[in-house]
């Protein structure tokens, strides 16, 4: 699966992606009232097709930089501001990938992915 086939409210069953860059974690209160922390990172496939994975919980997406390669399993994606964005839900996870160069690089998927970063 690429990025480009990702629908908002399907599973996302398997997705490798760069990352492209993480934004420092943030408190938040959910709707519920708990307090907890999101880490925003953007990610992206293939130049022009980006988007925004939402992790949720104290100290995740800490072992996570820019330029590594991870693998998305069993993620969801939904629509958030207009823009498709993906997390892992109750039973998904990441995985870090050795960069087999099979995915492009940074430089590679160029200012449009750098562009549209984390709290923009």
């Amino acid at each position: 699966m690429k990025l480009s086939e990702v629908e908002p409210e399907k599973n996302v069953i398997e997705l490798i992606v760069r990352v492209v860059s993480v934004a420092p974690p943030r408190m938040i209160t959910t709707k519920y009232g708990k307090k907890t922390q999101l880490t925003e990172v953007l990610v992206a496939d293939e130049p022009g097709s980006s988007a925004i994975l939402s992790l949720w919980g104290f100290g995740e997406g800490t072992d996570l930089s820019a330029g590594k390669v991870i693998k998305i399993i069993d993620g969801w994606a939904k629509e958030w501001r207009g823009n498709v964005q993906l997390s892992l839900g109750r039973i998904g996870r990441y995985e870090e990938l050795e960069d087999d160069g099979t995915v492009p690089t940074i430089s590679q998927l160029g200012s449009a992915a750098v562009s549209t970063g984390p709290g923009e």
